[in-house]
């Protein structure tokens, strides 16, 4: 699946560039040319990357879904959720009542 979008961008990206080529002439060689490689070059590499991480991701649904991660932390009996950043985003229940401002208040930049 991988190899076929791969072969797909490739090809799309050389069709742009003969487009190009015909509408501009040789000049936009200069640019379109290394740009190709740059896109064969990242195309190739993803393909190459994605068989390990294909393995990486049947290894893990293997073993239960469980990382190295939660297995230390199901050893000391901690809870989901009972961390050290746990709840650090989380809004109080309650905002503070604000005070109105006094009424012999001088707008900002007055003297």
């Amino acid at each position: 699946m991988v190899t076929r979008l791969a072969g797909a961008v490739i090809g799309m990206a050389a069709g742009a560039l003969v487009l190009a080529y015909v509408v501009v002439g040789w000049p936009i060689l200069v640019v379109g040319g290394p740009l190709l490689v740059g896109v064969a070059l990242t195309v190739g590499i993803l393909v190459l990357t994605e068989r390990p991480r294909a393995l990486l991701a049947q290894r893990r649904a293997t073993q239960g879904g469980t990382s190295p991660w939660q297995a230390a932390a199901g050893t000391r009996d901690e809870q989901p959720g009972s961390g050290l950043m746990s709840g650090f985003f989380e809004m109080p229940a309650a905002l503070p009542e604000q005070r109105p401002a006094p009424s012999d208040a001088r707008p900002a930049g007055t003297r």
